[in-house]
């Protein structure tokens, strides 16, 4: 007889309750993605619509993740891949949330006009008086021009005397009092900063600042005007209405609130609905009319170079062009030396590749290590010097334009690299104190959610105004000084097209006009040519000297510590450090004797 068949008992599988930690681990996960969607929020980049689909499809994955992980993953791998997975998602969230804030307190920052405006006077003496530190002026006499700066002139006085005893000598204008310091009646000069920057810029001082020491610079803080604040003329819609944004570069490092020289400046004239962008690029010794309607405290009426108007604000800056062109400027932004260093340097510097031929020993610019045939890692410094090196190039101004294509290039590959993921924080760090504008914050992040959902296919188009040279009366420095003449044909085109920019005009209208009004189109005109046109426009007749010998070369400019070549009536060629000879937009002229 068989036996009898035994039933097999299924075997009980037990489920493994999930542990503390996947626990907390599941928890934390949500708890980031909250702070992360609170985050989203809180900076307003994107529309309630889709944020709103984002948090939930994102609520859905994770809460169906952990349904799987805690229910079906019963071997030790599973759930130790779940648990790691769980965290790296979590981090992510948070990472993401604190990025989020960063960029949050970054338009914050830039928008953030201070209430405070950085005053400085500088102590100088001469290097050939082998002066070096403030107590090497004890029972020597210090001149100043107490009418200048009464409370910095003051303040660096008080600051100066606990550390040597000195003699004091007031003298009635800046001018006299560093002739007074070459002639040796005093041993030091303090002066405003603003005015030591500028002094080599007249006929006699062109090496004060490669003869001069920096003792001592005290730093005072005054109160920021309303005027000064420079509040903008703001469209009512940024995403639809078309708009003009002054792009002011100061030749200076540090801090964005203090005035210095605007040597940069330049028009961004943006159409959000034919998706156009203008350029429009003004010679920085362009002799203008200071206009005062934006800050009447701070400025005075005279004519003098437009990157003296910096001096007293981009207020002026701005009123002076507005003017100038008969045009309306919505925004500024400033920007400075430091700018291009700091982004530079939190990118973890740039890779520029230059060409043979085009090796560089030392950098004019600011003395920095050049740069070698093939590819060159750049760090701040450096980059900004090869950005504005032209003197130690044949091709002058065109290659540093060149140059600074790279150098942009090069830090827009490194940002929207992956390396961003680890740079972030410095780079939001750095972009805090590049840039100041008086944008709101809200109409940035209007800007940036119409750049995010409609993806618009910019088409640029640059301009630039040319000008002749000449020799006028600076009211900043009150001597004269060299200047560029705008060329009245010209300003009327830049005029024009930024008026066809914000009447709607196609990008292919916007640039043939461009084009017809270039300075190429115009071609290569000797000095004599240019003149003989503009007085035949005039019905008159222009007699040319008979020196002429003179050739215009498209696109040059002078850089505040460059050595330049001072060209004198006769043809002979002399060496100075004239801070004015020539200009930083492509749009300008230096003449160089044939």
């Amino acid at each position: 007889m068989a036996d009898p068949v035994r039933k097999k008992k299924k075997k009980k599988v037990s489920r493994r309750r999930p542990g503390l930690l996947s626990i907390i681990a599941a928890l934390a996960m949500f708890a980031c993605l909250v702070l992360f969607l609170l985050a989203l929020v809180e900076i307003d980049l994107l529309p309630s619509h889709i944020l709103l689909t984002g948090a939930v499809i994102l609520a859905v994955a994770l809460l169906i993740f952990v349904i799987l992980w805690f229910r079906f993953a019963r071997k030790t791998a599973a759930r130790i891949i779940c648990f790691v997975l769980a965290v790296c998602l979590g981090c992510g969230f948070f990472v993401g949330a604190d990025y989020l804030n960063k960029t949050d307190e970054v338009f914050a920052s830039v928008t953030n006009l201070t209430d405070k405006m950085a005053n400085t006077v500088s102590l100088v003496s001469l290097k050939k008086d082998n002066i070096s530190k403030t107590s090497d002026l004890n029972g020597k006499t210090v001149g100043t021009v107490p009418q200048s700066d009464p409370e910095g002139i003051s303040k660096g006085l008080q600051e100066l005397q606990r550390q040597a005893n000195v003699s004091v000598q007031d003298y009635p204008d800046v001018l006299s009092c560093v002739q007074a310091l070459y002639d040796g009646e005093v041993q030091a000069v303090l002066i405003p900063d603003n005015t030591r920057q500028i002094i080599h810029e007249t006929e006699g001082f062109f090496e004060f600042q490669t003869d001069s020491n920096l003792l001592l610079q005290t730093v005072y803080y005054t109160d920021r005007t309303k005027t000064a604040a420079n509040d903008p003329d703001a469209v009512a819609d940024i995403t639809m209405d078309p708009f003009t944004v002054l792009i002011s570069g100061n030749d200076s490092y540090g801090s964005l609130n203090e005035n210095s020289r605007s040597d940069v400046n330049m028009l961004l004239t943006i159409d959000p609905r034919t998706q156009v962008v203008l350029i429009t690029s003004i010679p920085r010794d362009a002799y203008l009319a200071f206009s005062c309607k934006k800050d009447e405290t701070a400025c005075q009426t005279y004519d003098d170079k437009l990157t003296h108007t910096g001096l007293f604000g981009v207020g002026t800056t701005e009123s002076t062009i507005e003017d100038y062109l008969g045009i309306e400027i919505n925004y500024t932004v400033r920007v400075n030396f430091s700018s291009l260093v700091n982004l530079v340097d939190a990118m973890g510097g740039i890779d520029v590749e230059v060409p043979e031929g085009l090796e560089v020993d030392t950098f004019y610019a600011n003395g920095t290590e050049g740069v070698k045939a093939g590819w060159n890692h750049l760090e701040g410094e450096r980059a900004l010097a090869f950005a504005r090196e032209r003197h130690a190039y044949q091709d002058g101004d065109n290659q540093r334009i060149r140059n600074q294509q790279q150098v942009m290039r090069a830090l827009i590959d490194k940002i929207i690299s992956p390396e961003l993921l680890f740079r972030y924080p410095a780079l939001m760090d750095a972009v805090s104190i590049a840039f100041e504008t008086n944008m709101p914050a809200d109409q940035i992040k209007s800007f940036l959610r119409y750049e995010i959902l409609r993806r618009p296919n910019w088409q640029i188009i640059s301009y630039a105004i040319a000008g002749d040279p000449d020799t006028q009366l600076s009211g900043a420095i009150g001597s004269y000084a060299a200047v560029t003449i705008p060329r009245p044909e010209m300003t009327e085109a830049a005029r024009t097209l930024i008026l066809m920019t914000e009447n709607g005009d196609s990008a292919d209208e916007v640039r043939s006009y461009a084009e017809a009004h270039s300075i190429e189109a115009a071609g290569s005109l000797s000095v004599d040519q240019q003149k003989a046109e503009r007085a035949a426009g005039m019905g008159e007749t222009y007699i040319p000297e008979e020196d002429a010998g003179y050739a215009p070369v498209y696109g040059t400019e002078d850089d505040s510590s460059e050595d330049d070549y001072l060209y004198e009536e006769d043809g002979t060629v002399s060496q100075g450090n004239d801070y004015s000879d020539s200009e930083d937009d492509a749009g300008s002229f230096e003449y160089t004797y044939e």
